[in-house]
């Protein structure tokens, strides 16, 4: 096999929105045919939707509005960054549905030099039905599983549920480790959970990166989410750029 048809053992899956970018775009909340709420990407990942109550992405395909306005995570653009020229498999799985401009989309991240040749897009919001992010994430994640043998699969997201279903997905998958990634709204990414212990990671609870030129990121402990600085852990789609 050429060096070229390698295929790589780790799957690293950044979110988009208050993970690699801080936007303005707000999800309307609908209710009888009329706005209710208008929620911004950090509510939105907090809200569950009321018996009658559908969500609007129309302002999320916006690609005009995503390319002026977005605000660029630095530490975490620079760790997709590091990903791509590591050789991993990298992807970017979004709430978002289409935009209407895939290009300009694209030329978000090529103007903070991302090579998006190297990045597939998966849009959760390309899905019907009234189901949760959370579970729309999973279902794209089972599928990117199912099309390689990964020994390691890491999750970068500012949302706690989606960390939780990702985590989840170990049962189907025992011969996987997963490391999942919570992403501050100061733009830090922390240690969420591990399904493999410090057995595997020593250094666990100290700062990595930092020789490589990654933002300082702290491995939590279990110490750290009893003190209340971490969150405890209780315990197709739509085609790509």
């Amino acid at each position: 096999m050429r060096a070229s048809e390698i295929q790589p053992s780790k799957l690293v899956i950044f979110d988009i929105d208050d993970t690699l970018v801080h936007t303005q775009t707000k999800v309307h909340v609908i209710r009888d045919g009329q706005v209710v709420k208008s929620l911004n990407s950090h509510e939105f990942t907090h809200y569950k939707l009321n018996p009658g109550e559908e969500f609007d992405f129309g302002d999320f395909r916006d690609a005009r509005s995503f390319f002026e306005h977005s605000k660029p995570i630095i530490p975490m653009i620079n760790q997709l960054k590091q990903d791509i020229h590591t050789g991993n498999k990298v992807v970017m799985v979004t709430a978002r549905a289409d935009f209407n401009d895939k290009e300009l989309f694209l030329d978000t991240f090529r103007k903070y030099g991302v090579n998006m040749n190297k990045v597939h897009v998966y849009r959760a919001g390309n899905m019907t039905g009234k189901i949760q992010t959370e579970e729309k994430k999973k279902i794209i994640i089972r599928n990117l599983l199912n099309q390689g043998h990964y020994t390691k699969a890491i999750m970068y997201d500012d949302a706690i549920p989606n960390l939780h279903s990702f985590i989840e997905l170990k049962k189907e998958y025992p011969n996987t480790k997963f490391y999942a990634w919570h992403v501050s709204l100061e733009g830090k990414a922390s240690e969420y959970h591990r399904t493999n212990e410090a057995k595997d990671y020593p250094f666990a609870g100290k700062r990595v990166g930092q020789k490589s030129g990654k933002a300082g990121q702290l491995r939590g402990t279990d110490k750290q989410r009893k003190d209340g600085k971490q969150p405890a852990f209780n315990k197709l789609v739509g085609g790509g750029c």
